[in-house]
Formats: C-alpha cells, structure tokens, sequence
C-alpha cells in the first residue's frame, strides 16, 4: 500500500483513543475542566454504564458564546499559551484535546453562561461535524453532555466491561478527584439514583466518610494536623522540599489490595510506583504479607521540578528529585503510623477457660454469652485476619469438624471423631491417655494446652510444642490439594445465598476468576450492579457464612496470581492455602485432650508436617539438654 495521508475523521479517531479510552476517561476530562474553571459544585449523571449518556453539570467560569466553537478546536486551550508554560502548569489540564477526541467518537452538546452574562449559548458536535451556537437559557457554568460514546467505534465497545463495572470506574475517579478537592461539592447519579455525594465543606475527613464509609474513616490519622476543624489541601508553594499531608490508615484497617491508595501532586491524581513503595515501606512489619493500607496523600511541589506531560491521560509523572519526594512520603507517613499505634494490652481474660476442662453435652441456650470469654481470646491473641475471619458459631463438641473435618488420614486406620459421652470426641480403640505419633513423628504424649493456642506434649527427648493453627491449616492445605488434582474438590451449596459487595475493582478482579473459583469449590454469580451471590463454598468453609470474612477471602483469592507466581506454584495451589488458613482451627481456640490428640495424629499422616502453607513451623522441639542448662542442672 503507497504511503497516503489519513483522512481527517480517522485522524482524530485514533487520536481520541490515546485520551478517551472508556467513559471514566470522558468523565474525567470534563471534570478536570469543571475544576479549572473554578467550580465549586459539580454534578455527573451517567447511564447505561456512561455509552448512553455521560453529562458534567459546573458552576465554574463558563465559556463565552465566541469561544464555543474553538473550545472543540483541537490543540485549543486556555490553560497556557507558550511552551515555557509547561514547566508552571497548575491547573490539571494543558493539552487541549479533551473536548475534541471526545466529540470525535461522540455527540456532544456543551451549554455554557459565563459571569455577567444574561443569556448562555449551546454548541452541538457529532462525530466531529459542528453545528451552529445557539443562544439557550442556562444558569451560570457549563453543562457537557455526551451521548453515543463509540457508536462509530464498534472495535473499542468490545474491549468495555460490563456496564456496571464501567460505571463503577467512573464513580470511583470522581471520588478519587473529591479526595484531592474536599471544598467542592461533588454529586454523581448513575440510572437516575445518587451513588455518590460530597458536603463540599473543605473537610477531608467528610469526603473519606463518603468514599470509604465511616468505620473505614475512623480509622484515618493525619499526616499533617490541620490548624483547624476544617482541612484544606495546600497549594502548591515555590520550595524545592516537597510538603505532604493528607490522611493514612491504622495498622488494623487495611485492604488486599493497592487500589486505596490514592496520590495527588500539586492536587493532580497520579499513579506512581515510587509513590506507592513509599507507602508500603513505611508500613514495613506492621503490616502481613499481602495487606495493604489506605492512603490519601496530597504532595505540593513547586510545578518546575516535575513533569506532568507524559502521558496523554496526565496521570503519570517524572519527579526532578525523586529519592527527595520517596523520602518525605516514606517519613511522613511511618511517624504517624507510629505516633498513633495501640500498645498491646496483656489481660487475664487472654487465657480463657483451661484446654482440659470438659464441654457440656449440648450446647446452652444463650450461646452467644457462652462464647464471650473465648471470642475475648480469639480477639486479643491471634493475628488481625483471624480476629476478622473467625467465624466459629457451633456448639464446642463440634468445632473440629465443623473447621475441615478432623479424620483421620489414608495412612491410618478408620478413627473418625465420634461424640463422646462427655460431648467431647473418642477415637475407638485409642485410650484417653495413648500416645500418638511414632511414624513421621516421634512418640508423644499430650498434656495440655497453652493460651488456647500451643499443644504442649512430651516426646522421648523433651518438649515438644504444637502451633494448632498452623497445624491444622497443613493438614487441610494437603486435603484439598489431594482432591483438587483428583477432580473431586467438595463443595458445600448453602442454604441460603451470601450477598457480598464489591467495589468496581474488586468485582472485576472476582470476575475474571470465576471459572477458577469455581474449580475449588465456589459458585458465585453476579447479582446486581455491585453485589455477587456466593453459593456455594469449599466444604471446609461450610459454616463460614458472614459476608465480611467472605469478601476478604475472595479479594484474596482474586489477588493471587502474583503472589502465586512469586512463590513458583500455581493459583490454585495458592488460592487453596488461602482457603485452609481461613478454615483453620484459630489461635485461641479451645480444644479438648481427645481434639489435641486427634490433630496431632492427622498431622503424623501429612507429608510437609515441618510447616504451614506460609511456612512457618508447626512444632517446636525444646530438648532435654536445653531445659537443663535453664534450670542450672548442667
């Protein structure tokens, strides 16, 4: 084919992809323009995921009747006017391309009234072809509407989500732009219901409480104490030291993943890699492995020592002195980690009722106050996700089974756990007092339980110490992984649907998985614009059937894949160590003599019986020799 010049129509249309991609990136165009046009009140309204109707309503400067025509102009723009102006860009756009790439694959109508004017003037473009101004009633502002988006553009409808996740990206870059502008009011209306609102009150804290929810905003700490009740980003300064504030969470609130957190530079939202290790590192052993905190965090640089335009979307930028702005992020944010910590508080209660002690025959009436004293224990020893997802609501003489069914392995004759007359479990033909072991393990004899949490038992040289949760989370793991190759995972359908809402990014993620989860023993269908119906459950998750708990796991589970490859196996295999640590018997956990003799057996007959699925260990051994040297004996 001889080289040729495009034509122009499809000249702009491949232009328009590198800014417009989906209805999030029209929604942010025209919400950066109501922002630099000085507007104090924006409203979004969008339908049918934002294709039908995307409409940008501001009380900001307005445009004259005169300049509606060059406002699609391309490359036409107020916001600077010489290539120097680049090094002092303040307002969020610069590029004057927004209105024209949108019109391109749009039908856009723009009605706009400036200050001291008496009447406005509406401007309609389709697909690039302009019609005439036209003077229309209208209040002071702009008001976009976009309608038809891609209809000529068949090739970018096929790459779109579902409409409810396209929507949802567009509520959620609203919001991300609410954090950076606190005193203007945002409102956003998806199929004629308001999803979103602002007081516009310049309150940061305000706007957290509508993006996050209030339990969530609680849990915020400033990085920056405001002078007063009322917390405004700063603007930009001429210093070349970076300023930071804004707003970090706790260690105990946390996500599974890095989608909370949000970064603006001179108010502008950015995504920065930089700006996120910064963040992660500050959090460095307050946090486990695969939690992830909550960040706002505003930077005020002076505009000449960085470079906003390297990506047509301007949500990339270059740092002049980049270890400069790492490092204030970084200090920020771990001093007020660290200035706000909880210090660990050890109480009596912590230990609960002896292991020894015998559960009732049945259950009694008010189980709820029965298990206070053991959900104190649960709370105050184990690790921020068993505290979440400990979800035992069974009477004490079934826990076991109820957490993964504690049988017996194929090694080992038939011993399933059977009620005892006590309530408690007997294996027959054992002996209250057996030892176990002798195979993998060495002989031991058990003796106790300590803080509800470690097996204690004695072996032929000395101690040797049982971490039941770590235990039992290896004897599952090898269970499923069993079945999981042999095509039979089992898979309880439950009685009743679980309902669990998902944010726009979490419902995507759950989504492309789906056929996966389905292979370990979920079924889950999409209900609704943000809520997805669980079920089914793997069957060692059977009783736990609280939504929170059940949107953690799978956020976790859809999170997987990096982490799976990081560790060299394969999703399953890491979705289903997951699965057996939430199912697993918790830290704080009271069992019964015959219910720490049966895990110890079950744990004789796993091959990787060293170690959990996060590796670490599930037996300590104390010699002999070393409780001699304690007590002076040598």
């Amino acid at each position: 084919m001889p080289i040729q010049q495009l034509a122009p129509d499809v000249a702009a249309k491949i232009a328009a992809g590198e800014v417009i991609e989906r209805p999030a990136s029209v929604v942010k165009e025209l919400v950066e323009n109501a922002l630099d046009a000085g507007a104090k009140q924006i409203r979004v309204e969008l339908l049918n995921g934002g294709l039908q109707l995307i409409r940008v309503t501001d009380d900001g400067c307005g445009i004259p009747a005169a300049e509606l025509p060059l406002a699609f102009a391309r490359h036409a723009t107020s916001k600077i006017g010489a290539l120097a102006d680049l090094e002092r860009v303040r307002s969020l756009g610069f590029r004057g391309e927004a209105l024209a790439s949108i019109a391109s694959v749009a039908r856009v109508t723009l009605l706009s009234r400036p200050h001291g004017v008496e009447l406005g003037a509406q401007l309609s473009v389709d697909e690039g072809q302009m019609g005439q101004v036209i003077p229309a009633g209208a209040v002071v502002g702009s008001s976009v509407t976009v309608r038809d988006l891609f209809a000529s553009v068949p090739a970018r409808l096929k790459f779109l989500k579902t409409r409810a996740t396209e929507a949802g990206r567009a509520v959620q870059l609203v919001e991300q732009y609410a954090l950076a502008f606190p005193e203007v009011r945002f409102t956003v209306q998806n199929e004629g219901r308001q999803v979103f609102a602002t007081p516009g009150d310049g309150n940061l804290f305000s706007v957290l409480v509508a993006a996050y929810g209030l339990s969530v905003a609680e849990q915020m700490v400033p990085l920056a104490a405001p002078e007063d009740e009322t917390f405004t980003m700063s603007e930009p300064t001429s210093s070349d030291r970076p300023q930071v504030n804004g707003y970090v969470s706790r260690p105990s609130c946390y996500k599974a993943t890095r989608h909370y957190l949000s970064f603006f530079v001179n108010r502008r939202w950015v995504q920065s890699r930089t700006l996120s290790y910064a963040v992660e590192e500050a959090y460095h052993s307050l946090l486990l492995v695969g939690r992830h905190p909550i960040a706002v965090i505003n930077i005020t640089l002076d505009p000449a020592l960085l470079d906003v335009n390297v990506h047509p979307a301007k949500t990339e930028i270059k740092f002049l002195h980049e270890r400069m702005v790492y490092a204030a992020v970084q200090r920020a944010v771990r001093a007020a980690v660290l200035a706000t910590a909880e210090t660990p508080e050890v109480s009596p209660r912590a230990f609960g009722v002896p292991a020894w002690s015998v559960p009732p025959a049945f259950p009694p009436v008010d189980e709820h106050a029965a298990n206070a004293p053991q959900e104190t224990a649960r709370t105050q020893q184990q690790p921020p996700e068993q505290a979440h997802l400990d979800l035992s609501s069974v009477d004490r003489g079934s826990q076991l089974p109820a957490r993964g069914d504690l049988s017996p392995t194929a090694s080992q004759p038939e011993q399933l756990p059977l009620r005892g007359a006590a309530g408690g479990f007997a294996v027959p033909g054992v002996a209250a007092d057996e030892p176990v072991g002798g195979h993998k393990l060495p002989v031991l004899r058990v003796l106790g339980q300590v803080s509800q949490s470690y097996i204690i038992t004695e072996g032929p040289d000395g101690m040797y110490m049982v971490d039941q949760h770590a235990a039992h989370e290896r004897i599952l793991l090898e269970r499923m992984i069993a079945e999981w190759r042999a095509q039979a995972v089992s898979s309880q359908l439950l009685l009743q649907p679980v309902p669990v809402e998902l944010t726009v990014h979490e419902l995507e993620a759950v989504e492309e998985h789906l056929p996966a989860l389905r292979n370990i023993g979920f079924e889950i269908e999409e209900f609704g614009d943000s809520t997805v119906l669980v079920r089914a459950l793997p069957g060692v998750l059977a009783t736990q059937t609280r939504p929170q708990p059940l949107r953690e796991l799978l956020l976790e589970l859809a999170g997987a894949d990096q982490e799976a490859a990081s560790h060299g196996e394969t999703w399953e295999e890491h979705a289903l160590a997951n699965v057996a640590c939430k199912a697993a018997i918790k830290a704080g956990q009271t069992l019964s003599p015959e219910e720490q003799r049966e895990l110890i057996r079950q744990l004789e007959g796993v091959d990787a019986h060293q170690s959990c699925c996060h590796g670490r260990p599930t037996m300590v051994h104390i010699s002999l020799a070393a409780l001699e040297r304690q007590f002076d004996r040598r």
